[in-house]
């Protein structure tokens, strides 16, 4: 009888959670109990328990509850944790295909990218040294820049200030205002580059891919070797970049920039 109870009262919670998600301007316990045939007393309740985990908020003025923030914090968590890989992978291989380069998808986690899926170019006598799982910073990737591309100025300047900004190579940019002029670049074009920034001898051409806010957490690259990728290559690689890119985004449910 106790499970059973427990049971009901989750199914009552979600009726009156599932009840102010739909309501415009929020709801009072009256209105509630009218709309779900929930006595007030266990409406009050409820109601209690929502508002101190965040799912459920009340206007101390007007006693009218609202659907609260922690929703939206959890659907974000959902979304992240899409298997991304699997929707992407068909794409990914064939940009591969038809490029003929090697592929990377990365996602950000906290001040760095991390490597998640790879398609090697088969037909290339040089490898990429990176793998799946290999982090490195935002600030200094083709495939982070392009992410931060998405995002406001306050937050890049704080995963700048909050980077261990070093030289990877001679051509990495440690200079501050270079590299938010480098971020505004890739704004500009949609796209960004690598210029030996992190690995000596390789070069890359990365797109971010957006959410449904326009903002990205992933971003796919295409890499070859320098003495390959040329300004005219990477001019023919940025189409078919950006049309997976856009292919991935939709299977997200993402939007185009």
């Amino acid at each position: 009888m106790a499970e059973q109870s427990t049971v009901q009262s989750l199914d009552r919670a979600f009726d009156l959670l599932e009840t102010l998600c739909r309501s415009r301007n929020g709801m009072s316990i009256g209105s509630l109990s009218a709309e779900t045939g929930l006595h007030k007393s266990t409406v009050h309740r409820l109601l209690t328990s929502m508002c101190a985990r965040g799912y459920v908020q009340r206007d101390a003025e007007t006693s009218v509850y609202r659907a609260g923030m922690r929703l939206c914090e959890m659907s974000s968590y959902i979304v992240d944790n899409l298997d991304i890989v699997e929707r992407a992978r068909a794409s990914l291989e064939r940009l591969e295909q038809c490029t003929d380069e090697t592929v990377h998808l990365v996602m950000r986690d906290d001040k760095d990218i991390v490597y998640i899926h790879k398609v090697d170019n088969g037909s290339s006598a040089i490898r990429m040294f990176s793998r799946i799982g290999m982090r490195l910073p935002l600030y200094c990737t083709g495939v982070g820049k392009a992410i931060l591309a998405t995002w406001s100025i306050a937050e890049v300047r704080d995963v700048w200030q909050h980077s261990d900004v070093h030289a990877w190579t001679e051509h990495t940019i440690v200079d501050e205002e270079a590299f938010f002029r480098e971020i505004d670049k890739v704004r500009q074009l949609g796209y960004a580059l690598d210029n030996e920034e992190n690995e000596l001898g390789v070069r890359c051409i990365a797109a971010a891919i957006p959410d449904y806010r326009g903002r990205a957490s992933y971003a796919i690259s295409l890499s070859a070797p320098v003495s390959r990728m040329t300004d005219q290559r990477v001019a023919e690689l940025r189409a078919p970049l950006m049309a997976a890119r856009d292919e991935i985004a939709r299977a997200l449910g993402g939007s185009r920039f």
